[in-house]
């Protein structure tokens, strides 16, 4: 029976992505016309969409079911999660409010229609960037020293 599912779920997923696909190729056929071209754009585009949406909803579904059934099973193993989590968001939060978001010239927020809470976003997120690939070096390193050594 999961074996069907299996079938079932790749045959949509194979004739909604050649759709989209098809959606695709006719909007730069028809790119000239514009009330067909936006007809094969919309299309395109909501697939692209739904299909977007029901993977974030189904991969965070899951990952919920699992931390569910694993606080039933063990749940001081599932502890380990949760911190991981806590600290992602702390780590976010923390280089947000270290970001400065005055680096970037006034003139230049007023050529882009931005303002000073996005600059300080997107500096938050580039230091998030920066703190996680260093702790991956770290990581990295680490376990190769470790192998070595035993």
């Amino acid at each position: 029976m999961k074996n069907d599912f299996k079938k079932i779920y790749w045959i949509i997923v194979i004739i909604w992505g050649t759709l989209a696909s098809l959606c695709s190729f006719l909007y730069a056929v028809f790119f000239n016309n514009t009330s067909l071209a936006q007809l094969f754009w919309n299309l395109s585009y909501w697939t692209v969409v739904i299909f977007l949406a029901i993977s974030i909803i189904s991969a965070l579904g899951f990952a919920l079911g699992f931390i569910i059934k694993g606080f039933m099973d063990n749940p001081k193993k599932q502890m380990k999660i949760i911190i991981a989590f806590a600290a992602m968001i702390i780590l976010l939060v923390g280089t947000y409010l270290f970001a400065s978001g005055t680096d970037i010239p006034v003139e230049l927020f007023e050529k882009t229609g931005s303002s000073y809470g996005n600059s300080k976003l997107i500096g938050g997120s580039l230091y998030a960037v920066y703190v996680l690939m260093i702790g991956v070096v770290i990581a990295a390193l680490y376990s190769e020293i470790a192998k070595k050594l035993k």
